[in-house]
């Protein structure tokens, strides 16, 4: 019994085990992002037309350096964990080595006591029957086989008690590590804090270039959504026609389906939707193809659009950042990344159309079913309409300002013409 409440104690020890594996694999994404950020700031350190682009990443590092924190103290709490329960198997193996030593103490010392393991020959020659030799034969390697057993067990328990030693121990220098690591971050932190609160008010007296600036980026904004709305409403209208010529040549098809309506899944669209929205995902709806249906089951599913990056700018309406009264709106969401890097399409699909906007040079319009991805800010594309695209396909390089230095890719997403968030899309 106490061998199995051993047990019973180390399954908690290997959920906390799964649980630190997650922890310590997040603290090694936050690090390499806050490493991205820090290359992108020093980058622009010395630019001050990137002023701006500049106090964007510091703010983005600020947050992932809190989630650094954060998770550097969920780790903390788990180790703290592990070393309470590590002490709880520790004193139960103990106390299973000193039971099974006492008990096997005893049966050594019986065992001599009736000379059975002197002379066991002598103990089966002086049985009265042939009968009794056999009996006392099975008795004695039956008691042989209970000693070798015993034995066994106290090996096997002092060996799980060292490696939990050890494991206490390691869990213990991880639990030091951990405090000077988190001591660290918040000193860097404050830091940041400080040099952040410094860059606003540096921003706030260049207000008058700021809003220039502004002005300058809401015009190319325009012609950039101009373009991308004509892109997409071409390819609604086309894909809307295609659907009304389909149901005359599926007529004789869908008739029968319609005399058992309960049995069909396409025979209430909507009501299925709104009855059973716990399932979504179960199957296509009635008006939806499978690649639409593939694409919507992959909502926080789809990966980055780039290796590697932060998003500066989140999606829909906003306050601007440094100019008070002002408000922004982003269809779409702004990916800081490194200089050159591959732009890559999130998932299989088609190019529907590919458009150069003067300040924001290429863009790419990809088709997935009812669904659109829009990639804006690519320096080339070597792309047609038409293309068949797979998913982490590269479709091309993110474009540099000339001015800040900053690369940065605009990314959007739309189901027909209704603009989607894209960070609700994409893996956290």
């Amino acid at each position: 019994m106490a061998v199995l409440l051993a047990f019973a104690l180390l399954l908690p020890v290997c959920a906390f085990s799964q649980s630190k594996k997650e922890l310590e694999d997040k603290r090694k994404k936050i690090i390499r992002d806050i490493q991205s950020t820090e290359r992108m700031i020093k980058k622009t350190a010395k630019n001050k037309e990137a002023a701006y682009d500049r106090y964007l990443a510091l703010q983005s590092q600020i947050q992932s350096r809190e989630a650094l924190i954060r998770n550097l103290q969920a780790e903390i709490g788990a180790a703290e964990d592990g070393i309470v329960r590590n002490q709880m198997v520790i004193a139960s193996l103990s106390n299973d080595v000193t039971k099974m030593r006492n008990e096997y103490g005893r049966t050594v010392r019986n065992a001599f006591r009736r000379k059975t393991l002197s002379n066991p020959i002598l103990y089966m020659l002086s049985a009265e029957s042939l009968n009794q030799v056999f009996r006392r034969w099975l008795f004695l390697r039956k008691y042989d086989d209970r000693r070798t057993e015993q034995a066994e067990a106290i090996r096997l328990t002092q060996e799980m008690l060292s490696k939990k030693s050890s494991s206490l121990e390691e869990t213990r220098l991880d639990k030091e590590n951990l405090l000077i690591s988190i001591q660290g971050q918040k000193a860097t932190l404050t830091g940041e804090l400080t040099e952040k609160n410094s860059m606003l008010k540096d921003l706030g007296r260049d207000e008058t270039r700021l809003k220039s600036d502004l002005e300058k980026k809401q015009a190319t904004h325009e012609a950039l959504n101009n373009a991308i709305e004509g892109v997409i409403q071409e390819e609604v209208r086309k894909r809307v026609e295609e659907a009304r010529s389909k149901p005359k040549a599926a007529t004789p098809k869908i008739e029968a389906p319609e005399k058992k309506p309960s049995a069909s899944p396409t025979s209430t669209p909507s009501a299925t939707e709104k009855t059973k929205p716990a399932t979504p995902e179960a199957k296509p709806r009635a008006d939806e193809d499978n690649v639409s249906f593939n694409f919507r089951k992959s909502k926080g599913r789809l990966p980055w659009p780039v290796e590697s990056g932060f998003i500066s700018r989140g999606f829909g309406k906003q306050k601007h950042p440094t100019l008070k009264n002002i408000e922004i709106t982003n269809n779409g969401v702004d990916i800081r990344t490194e200089e050159g890097a591959n732009v890559r399409c999130v998932a299989d699909g088609r190019v529907a159309g590919i458009q150069f906007v003067p300040g924001h040079d290429y863009t790419v319009i990809v088709q997935h079913g009812d669904y659109y991805t829009v990639y804006t800010n690519l320096a080339s594309s070597s792309l047609s309409k038409g293309d068949e695209l797979k998913a982490r396909q590269i479709i091309g390089q993110v474009s540099t300002n000339n001015i800040t230095g900053t690369s940065e890719l605009h990314f959007e997403l739309w189901q027909q013409k209704e603009r989607l968030n894209p960070a609700v899309w994409i893996k956290k």
